[in-house]
């Protein structure tokens, strides 16, 4: 059956919103699934029964197919678990790719389009709020619809809104080729198999011990995946029960992890109030220094349930972050290999230079704020169900740098750094800016190459394929590309990296060049719930190994209360937050925010010199001297 998962809140925060079309095959009786997303462009699917079992993981990497298998007994089952935890469902034999309506109420007919359709619909009381499902059904028994207003029944996810319009159907015993390994995972899984037996001892203790490696490294490997996954698979648990027993179920599930976090949240909250509180009486004040001294300072900052709130700590890790700078190091190390195993492309070429600071600090101003300035674009945008936050901080520094160069407010495309940048990493902002220098240095405009929530087929513009050094200017006349670029009234020449732990430098980037990508320890609860108020956790690691999370800096500045903060820009929708932003404490690199900054360089063409006699000076951020 085929077909489209829509999130409709998506149009809130993107305007082309997102929508995944989906393929699936399904054979209960003998364990055998396949489910494609985009076409096939991406595919996972298992087979339990044959060959002993195997599961694949089919993606795009640029104009390359790549893959991921397992084989034997150990694989696919441990797979399978992992998959069954991570989505928080039961992958038994209880899984069916639609749900089961008994105990739903029949709603009468409907007009779908053309078709006619009995609608069958489910109520339930979900809290102080009403959860509504109505499935779509053609007379002769085919899924038209699915439409959830409430709690996902995909993933017992928070209360939202979810739609799945099917375009195909069709019941009957399934061709068993469509489960068979896809060619790539096959050329894949010999070879994994062939380098395994040669290389690792039989019968032995030390086999034993690899064998135990490879399990683990298995069930690391499935866990984004899984949980991205999650947010697309239909009903897997609801085929072998009642709704009424699905909904309790994955209530249950999920309202484990959300009575956790709403459990966290009200304490923290509670925190926050007595501190409050003891501002006005000495002796509580007393008190309050004293369980400081014991238990770390009271927190300044509120926190809020979220989206995020029925996800385990996990999950959301697995689907919200992505950011990498080990993983940048590692790239480079193997790019620089004497082995020849460095990527073709131009990995070991670097355009980044270390940031020179022009201002004293006497002469910094005192807050600086592009929120809403031509510098931030189309302001909070969404990654979605992806660990793709270090492709949002580098188009916003992109567009930021745009803006000053040329006052022109545009939006640019995260997707195409997914696609294309994989030559040269995708862990970070710096990975996205050696791409585009390679490619040309003129981004895509995100109209015309949208947001997809997951790796896709690079359309370009492509980076040269020599291992020469290029300039960007060169690139540009040897790169192709099947999407429209930008009229080039000016380039991205390269990136500077601020000064580590050097905050007045990363104030003065900031203030005199527009929005800075910024690596940070995003990973803690605290700042997944944060609400309002100026974001403080004295746990926060401050190394290159405890950055995890990438957003862009677009200002800083002081309450009137005289606490220092600096003021980022999220990628996790305009539910998160202070519409998306919020304010993290400016004293002593919290965080991590100065250890790995990183500001985009565009110059104008000769080209649009004269425009810049028309347009006059770019507007400037709000900002106190």
């Amino acid at each position: 059956m085929e077909y489209t998962v829509t999130l409709p809140y998506m149009k809130t925060t993107q305007p082309q919103g997102l929508k995944y079309p989906v393929h699936v095959w399904w054979d209960g009786p003998n364990q055998k699934y396949r489910f494609d997303v985009y076409g096939g462009m991406d595919s996972v699917g298992w087979n339990l029964k044959d060959e002993g079992g195997y599961y694949w993981s089919l993606y795009p990497r640029i104009s390359r197919v790549g893959c991921d298998t397992t084989n034997g007994t150990d694989g696919p089952v441990l797979r399978r678990d992992q998959l069954a935890a991570a989505i928080g469902m039961d992958l038994g034999d209880k899984f069916a790719p639609l749900p089961d309506i008994s105990g739903w109420s029949y709603a009468g007919t409907a007009q779908l389009g053309n078709d006619a359709s009995v609608v069958w619909q489910y109520s339930v009381r979900i809290g102080e709020k009403t959860g509504s499902y109505q499935f779509y059904i053609s007379p002769n028994g085919f899924p038209l619809r699915l439409y959830m207003m409430g709690r996902n029944l995909v993933t017992g996810g928070h209360y939202d809104e979810y739609l799945w319009e099917f375009t195909r159907f069709k019941p009957g015993p399934v061709d068993a080729a469509a489960f068979e390994l896809p060619g790539p995972c096959r050329e894949n899984h010999s070879a994994a198999e062939g380098e395994a037996a040669e290389g690792r001892p039989q019968g032995t203790a030390e086999a034993e011990k690899d064998k135990d490696k490879d399990r683990d490294k298995k069930a690391e490997d499935i866990g984004g995946v899984a949980a991205r996954l999650g947010m697309l698979l239909p009903a897997t648990l609801a085929g072998g029960a009642p709704v009424s027993v699905v909904l309790d179920e994955l209530h249950s599930r999920a309202g484990t992890a959300l009575e956790a976090n709403a459990r966290f949240v009200d304490e923290h909250n509670s925190r926050v109030r007595v501190r409050a509180g003891a501002a006005a009486s000495a002796t509580a004040a007393a008190t309050a220094a004293a369980e400081d001294a014991a238990a770390g300072p009271s927190p300044s900052y509120s926190l809020a349930l979220n989206h995020f709130a029925h996800l385990t700590h996990e999950q959301w890790t697995a689907t919200s972050l992505g950011y990498s700078p080990k993983g940048r190091a590692a790239a480079a190390a193997a790019a620089a290999a004497p082995d020849g195993t460095a990527p073709s492309r131009l990995r070991t070429t670097s355009y980044g230079s270390m940031y020179e600071r022009v201002l004293s600090n006497d002469k910094l101003p005192k807050s600086v704020d592009w929120r809403g300035t031509g510098a931030d674009g189309l302001g909070v945008k969404d990654q979605a169900c992806c660990g793709s936050c270090w492709a949002f901080a580098a188009t916003g520094a992109m567009e930021g740098a745009w803006f000053k160069a040329t006052g022109m407010s545009l939006s640019f495309s995260e997707q195409q750094f997914l696609d294309c940048s994989w030559d040269y990493g995708t862990s970070g902002p710096p990975d996205a800016a050696e791409y585009m220098l390679a490619a040309g240095g003129v981004p895509v405009q995100e109209a015309d190459y949208p947001y997809l929530g997951q790796n896709g087929w690079c359309k370009g513009p492509f980076a040269p394929t020599n291992s020469t050094t290029t300039s960007p200017t060169t690139a540009s006349s040897t790169s192709t590309t099947s999407t429209p670029l930008l009229s080039p009234g000016a380039r991205l020449t390269g990136y500077q990296h601020i000064p580590p732990r050097d905050e007045a430098a990363l104030m003065e980037a900031v203030a005199l060049h527009g929005p800075v990508a910024v690596g940070i320890d995003g990973g803690r609860l605290g700042f997944r719930f944060y609400s309002e108020g100026v974001y403080h956790d004295p746990h926060c690691g401050q190394d290159l190994d405890s950055m995890d999370h990438a957003v862009l800096l677009v200002g800083y500045g002081t309450t009137p209360e005289g606490v220092d903060y600096w003021l980022i820009k999220n990628s996790w929708s305009k539910y998160w937050g202070l519409d998306g932003y919020a304010r993290i404490a400016r004293k002593g690199n919290d965080c991590g925010i100065s250890t790995d900054a990183v500001l985009a360089v565009v110059e104008k063409t000769q080209s649009s010199s004269s425009d810049e006699e028309e347009q006059g000076e770019v507007a400037a951020p709000s900002a106190s001297a």
